[in-house]
């Protein structure tokens, strides 16, 4: 029998119905696109349970005027030229339209700070500066109907997202490696935990199929967080005798030109190296990084946009995507 005196969670309807907590906030709110048939299922589904619905904490339009970027917390410990730029983007659309930013540091187990934001009304609305599976974030902000706007990929074609288009950048710069005569190229990334290196990854695989190159897994090494991992990834891939190391970002690489400076290993003389993502880092490395290059400012710029434009009430494409360049430098020659 259902306790009628425990308010019934948003999460709690979405699981029963199996669909996205923010179809369900929507439902119950009035606002955003849901079907008629599904609205009925949510309401027909919160009546016959004789217990009400907790409700969103309500933010007024421009009650604040203040936006949240939320980092995760390890990212203080690290130089980040891409989440730097991506928050000047921000920054500057924000001032643009009257609008302050907060900084919000979440880790996979403590949002404290966001729900005390979210919960004193502090914020009209949010920018996931990282998207990642099963994002504790998420959850909360549809708990509050809070609007929000991830940059990179998310799973529910539901939530507003800018992305770079890192599946398509990476296959690309696969292809193009194997064009210049490597064929055991090995894969240095990070954490599958976040999206950015989940489609890094498959579009490598995919550049590797589409030239008709069997993945060795020997030579693909994922979830390099640390130094020590780093370290023992390329010593366990360098035994393997690959002829070119692809890594899945700026610092990676910077690290791992390093390291083989150290080992005596000459770039591109003995092995060559590029990066899926190109910053001021690798600027003063030589022989210069092949590397991919997006343009960070631009994508916070478009994030922050998109959420003063949800805030506006105006209709916002769910998903968009850029672009990017593949530069082939003095590393892959």
């Amino acid at each position: 029998m259902a306790n009628n005196t425990t308010p019934m969670k948003i999460a709690e309807i979405a699981d029963a119905l199996g669909i996205s907590k923010t179809t369900v906030s929507r439902a119950l709110s009035g606002k955003g696109r849901v079907g008629e048939e599904t609205r009925a299922r949510v309401f027909a589904y919160a009546g016959l349970t004789g217990r009400e619905v907790a409700p969103p904490h309500p933010v007024t339009q421009g009650a604040t005027h203040n936006l949240s970027l939320i980092i995760p917390k390890h990212f203080i410990r690290l130089d980040l030229p891409f989440l730097r730029k991506c928050m000047g983007g921000i920054c500057a659309m924000a001032a643009q339209r009257g609008y302050d930013l907060l900084l919000c540091y979440v880790s996979e187990t403590d949002t404290d700070q966001l729900e005390r934001q979210l919960a004193s009304h502090k914020v009209d609305g949010v920018i996931l500066s990282r998207t990642m599976s099963d994002d504790p974030c998420i959850d909360l902000l549809n708990q509050y109907g809070v609007p929000f706007v991830a940059i990179g990929r998310i799973d529910d074609p539901e939530i507003p997202q800018a992305d770079n288009d890192q599946l398509g950048a990476a296959c690309e710069m696969t292809r193009l490696l194997l064009q210049v005569g490597t064929r055991r190229i090995a894969y240095l990334g990070g954490s599958g935990t976040y999206t950015v290196n989940a489609d890094r990854l498959r579009g490598y695989l995919r550049g590797l199929a589409e030239f008709g190159v069997q993945a060795d897994q020997t030579l693909i090494h994922t979830g390099l967080e640390s130094d020590e991992q780093r370290t023992d990834a390329l010593e366990a891939t360098l035994e393997h005798r690959p002829d070119c190391l692809l890594c899945c970002d700026d610092r990676l690489a910077f690290d791992v030109v390093r390291e083989l400076r150290a080992r005596y290993i000459h770039v591109p003389q003995d092995i060559r190296v590029a990066s899926l993502y190109d910053s001021e880092l690798l600027v003063d490395i030589t022989p210069s990084i092949s590397a991919v290059q997006f343009d960070a400012e631009r994508i916070g710029s478009t994030a922050c946009r998109m959420l003063l434009d949800i805030l506006a009430g105006k209709d916002v494409p769910k998903r968009q995507l850029q672009g990017y360049q593949v530069i082939l430098r003095d590393s892959t020659k």
